[in-house]
């Protein structure tokens, strides 16, 4: 009877130690929040304003919609940027950018090959905040190519995703130069900060 017990003991007290070898160590656990803070602080937060189009498509129903995802998409994949989704977050951001954008070309040809070529192009606005002061205008475009399929309802599915591709990448190429240009901005006030410092 003793054996049996202190047989289960000993099955009990490997359980929990394998259960807390599962977990980060502590260290890991003091440092991860830290160092999240610390990088989300160095962001600089941007607005995604108004989106519009000066163009129609005629198998999506509003362009504005796909730019405004195109446009989180690409600048939520910057480090150098905390994204807010709508202008609603204007009264929330003190400081940093707000970006409004516009679908201002949109056009399709079917090549010599037997496909289909679409192109896209877009402008933005940056404008600094709170003041809403244009510190930038940048535009994008890019082309995209889909093989035509004999069936109209693929046909159709297809143009919605070749537009939606070149949109995102003419947002893609928009963006870019405007991105690198705060880079190199953040760069030169971080030299500057620790000059003073010193």
């Amino acid at each position: 009877m003793a054996d049996r017990v202190l047989r289960l003991r000993w099955a009990m007290w490997l359980l929990v130690m394998l259960s807390f070898s599962d977990l980060p160590s502590r260290n890991s656990l003091v440092r991860t929040p830290s160092a999240r803070a610390t990088d989300s602080r160095n962001r600089v937060p941007a607005v995604i304003g108004s989106c519009g189009s000066k163009v129609k498509s005629t198998v999506i129903p509003d362009l504005s919609v796909v730019l405004r995802s195109a446009l989180l998409k690409e600048l939520r994949t910057s480090e150098l940027l905390r994204v807010f989704e709508d202008s609603r977050n204007l009264s929330l951001v003190m400081s940093g950018y707000s970006i409004d954008g516009s679908v201002t070309s949109l056009s399709r040809r079917n090549t010599p090959q037997g496909d289909v070529e679409v192109s896209a192009d877009v402008s933005l606005i940056v404008s600094a905040l709170p003041a809403r002061r244009v510190v930038a205008m940048v535009s994008g475009g890019a082309t995209v190519t889909g093989s035509v399929s004999a069936d109209p309802q693929f046909g159709s599915l297809l143009l919605q995703n070749l537009q939606q591709e070149a949109i995102q990448h003419a947002v893609q190429e928009a963006t870019s130069s405007w991105l690198e240009s705060l880079g190199r901005k953040q760069q030169r006030n971080q030299k500057l900060k620790l000059v003073a410092l010193r």
